[in-house]
């Protein structure tokens, strides 16, 4: 019998987001304004309009970012997915090859796990209580994964992760 199970989150917007979209829809005023200024109001001018309100929201459309998580057969796959346009695997591996697994506010969080190179945030926030984190190889390199997994999906990886990490603490 198969086993599926997948999750998606959402990104919250950070200080980043807010201030590039206020930006965007700034700039974008500014140069409706301009181009009535120098052009006037005709068709060239209306169809140049139609096109900056159209980058502009597609610009500010990008900030959205979700997450899906994927498990299959013992097989985590994230998905990183853009105003729900694009997706793109930002991490595949089984769950056997964990090296470390735990919460984030766990004593398996140490300095020895913080200190890896590449890191994966694939989640709503990381002041979310129900961050997870492992590390495994990815792509020929250790990689640190935070993702926020919900009840199915814990009690879904617990016969894939070795005895010595199944405490899920």
């Amino acid at each position: 019998m198969d086993l599926f199970v997948e999750k998606i989150v959402e990104r919250k917007k950070n200080i980043f987001d807010y201030m590039l979209i206020f930006s965007i829809f700034f700039f974008s005023l500014f140069l409706a304004s301009l181009i009535l200024l120098v052009i006037g109001i005709d068709v060239i001018s209306a169809g140049l309009l139609i096109v900056l309100a159209y980058l502009a929201y597609y610009l500010i459309s990008l900030r959205k970012v979700e997450y899906e998580y994927a498990i299959t057969n013992g097989e985590l796959d994230i998905d990183k997915i853009v105003a729900q346009r694009r997706r793109k695997r930002v991490f595949s591996a089984k769950c056997r090859d964990f090296d470390v697994f735990g919460k984030l506010d766990s004593e398996k969080y140490n300095d020895e796990v913080r200190e890896t190179p590449q890191k994966i945030k694939a989640v709503t926030s990381m002041n979310s209580e129900d961050v997870y984190f492992f590390t495994a190889n990815y792509k020929g390199s250790k990689v640190l994964v935070f993702f926020e997994p919900d009840e199915r999906m814990l009690k879904s990886l617990k016969p894939y992760i070795s005895k010595k990490m199944n405490s899920f603490s």
